[in-house]
């Protein structure tokens, strides 16, 4: 007689003695508890495998499955037989692991230490002796390591171009991409946008755009309050409030350079337009309120950015900042300095040359998972660069970033345009290897694979 074959009779007669010792007794236990086969708590502990006994599994009953939905640390490893607690819904005569991969079974006696390294069939035997219930089992463990980073290339997003320049930024709930096409340079017609959807940033639909001089720098074309705002090298600032229809600001002042935008902070700070405006050969930091009025500031310091620098705002403690990194100063050095402001109208020096990144410029920066990050740029010999820098103190001190690093295959660039989006992915637009070679007609995606991890 089979293991099985025999089992089952050993199972039939202890129900048969439960329900004669019930009788006996004049118990009034229902059918329904004797045919009821149910788990109600399941538990796992190993001293030797690390956290497993503060693992919590969930029992879902509709489905018969049991496990974790929060997986345990990427490297564990169940190697050893592991101590199960289980809990029943009503006494139960009988409990059998079968192992999926192999199918050797076990009689389970409630003691004895089973074997969990790979998912197993849990069968429960109630009292009736014919109600069984059988569970799917497993421990969930993150197959990747939840902090390294995962990077997609997209090549190819404008088809059969080739642009001098690109930026691209979320606006309106969309994607708006302008660039500068070298084919019809001089023809008064330079600056092109390309609209996408931010759910399929892959596909890019060429849209007329109206009254943005060819002499626009694209690179820090900036959206503030609604709209968008462009500066030219001849000191001209235009604003858009859609993106396709641009005009000069009136009363603007002499832009030299275009910074960035202060947005208004949850309950404190003021929304400004922060600019260098250029009076007399003297270059002071200028700010556009919400009424278009504008302040002046302090004189720029020698050792400012005016080009090349990469920009970020964010809000922290209930007050919005603006940061500046890197770029060239007014003597054409370039630097790897971080500077920041409240107002646009002084800034402070975050840096003092320790525990920071090299020169450059056009690298991007950017917020990231409650750090700055800092990617690429152009060196001081002219050379494209694709390390990583992150600060954990908002661009006080910067550490090189060895785990987080970009593929072999991505070619080193500076002056992409960066976004983090509502996924969490990183999407690096364009760049490019060197300061005069033309914009890579291309994408990264990436994002830390511990922030795309699902929590139901």
């Amino acid at each position: 007689m089979g293991k099985i074959k025999l089992y089952g009779l050993l199972i039939a007669g202890l129900a048969f003695l439960m329900s004669s010792c019930l009788g006996n007794n004049n118990s009034t236990i229902d059918d329904w508890n004797l045919g009821n086969a149910q788990i109600s708590a399941f538990s796992l502990s190993n001293d030797s495998i690390k956290d497993l006994s503060k693992v919590v599994f969930t029992i879902d009953q509709v489905n018969g499955k049991i496990f974790n939905r929060d997986s345990m640390s990427y490297g564990t490893v169940i190697d050893e037989k592991v101590i199960c607690s289980i809990s029943y819904d009503f006494a139960v005569v009988g409990t059998i692991f079968v192992s999926q991969a192999t199918g050797d079974t076990v009689y389970w006696n409630g003691s004895d230490s089973v074997d969990l390294s790979s998912p197993v069939w849990i069968t429960v035997y109630a009292y009736d002796g014919t109600s069984t219930k059988t569970y799917d089992a497993r421990i969930n463990i993150h197959q990747v390591d939840p902090d390294s980073m995962a990077w997609e290339l997209y090549s190819g997003l404008i088809p059969g171009k080739s642009f001098t320049e690109m930026k691209v930024l979320p606006y309106n709930g969309s994607y708006y991409m302008y660039a500068k096409d070298p084919s019809v340079s001089g023809t008064g017609v330079e600056c092109k946008l390309y609209k996408s959807e931010t759910s399929d940033m892959l596909k890019w639909e060429q849209v007329p755009v109206d009254g943005l001089p060819g002499n626009a720098v694209l690179s820090q074309l900036t959206e503030h309050d609604g709209f968008l705002y462009a500066f030219t090298t001849d000191g001209g600032l235009y604003q858009s409030a859609g993106g396709h229809n641009w005009s000069p600001v009136e009363n603007a002042p002499y832009i030299h350079t275009l910074i960035g935008s202060i947005p208004e902070g949850e309950t404190r700070g003021v929304p400004v337009l922060s600019g260098i405006s250029k009076t007399d050969e003297t270059l002071c930091f200028v700010a556009m309120d919400k009424n278009k009025e504008w302040q002046t500031g302090i004189a720029v310091p020698a050792s400012f950015p005016l080009s090349g620098f990469g920009v970020l705002n964010y809000e922290a403690m209930y007050y919005s900042y603006l940061t500046v990194s890197g770029g060239r100063d007014g003597g054409n050095n370039l630097s790897n300095r971080v500077w920041s402001t409240m107002d646009g109208l002084s800034w402070t020096s975050l840096t003092n040359g320790s525990s920071v990144f090299s020169v450059r410029e056009g690298a991007s920066i950017f917020r990231y998972d409650t750090l700055f990050y800092l990617i690429g740029g152009i060196d001081l010999s002219g050379a494209a660069v694709k390390d990583v820098y992150y600060s954990k103190d908002r661009g006080i001190t910067w550490w090189p970033d060895t785990v987080h690093t970009l593929p072999e295959n991505y070619i080193a660039r500076g002056f992409s345009s960066v976004i983090v989006d509502d996924d969490n992915y990183i999407l690096l637009f364009g760049g490019k290897a060197g300061k005069n070679t033309n914009v890579l007609n291309e994408l990264w995606r990436g994002r830390i694979n511990r922030l795309g991890f699902r929590n139901d």
